[in-house]
């Protein structure tokens, strides 16, 4: 038991770590570019760089783990199909349509 509290803590400190280099980092950018053009090229390269994908995944995966073990079957998955909404990229638009898409976004 005292080897899976470990593994608990560690997976923890995984997560929080992960989340700290991310999401501040992110809102740095986020903050310090008045082009959005050179501000969307730097989160890309920050993302590409830092294996922020990657990173995020594991977190997913260790908070997913614990929710399965703390809800029953149908409450994790009644919790997956009711309180999660997904965003659905805009394949079908051009940079001009999606450059206006954020645009709107901040007015």
């Amino acid at each position: 038991m005292a080897e899976k509290s470990k593994q608990d803590i560690n997976d923890l400190k995984t997560v929080s770590m992960f989340l700290e280099e991310i999401v501040p980092t992110i809102d740095k950018i986020g903050s310090g570019f008045s082009d959005r053009e050179t501000m969307s090229l730097a989160l890309l390269l920050f993302f590409k760089k830092n294996d922020v994908l990657d990173k995020l995944a594991t977190v997913r995966k260790i908070i997913n783990k614990e929710l399965s073990l703390q809800l029953t079957t149908q409450e994790y998955d009644e919790w997956l199909e009711k309180d999660i909404s997904l965003w659905i990229p805009p394949y079908n638009k051009s940079k001009d349509e999606i450059i206006n898409m954020i645009e709107k976004l901040h007015d």
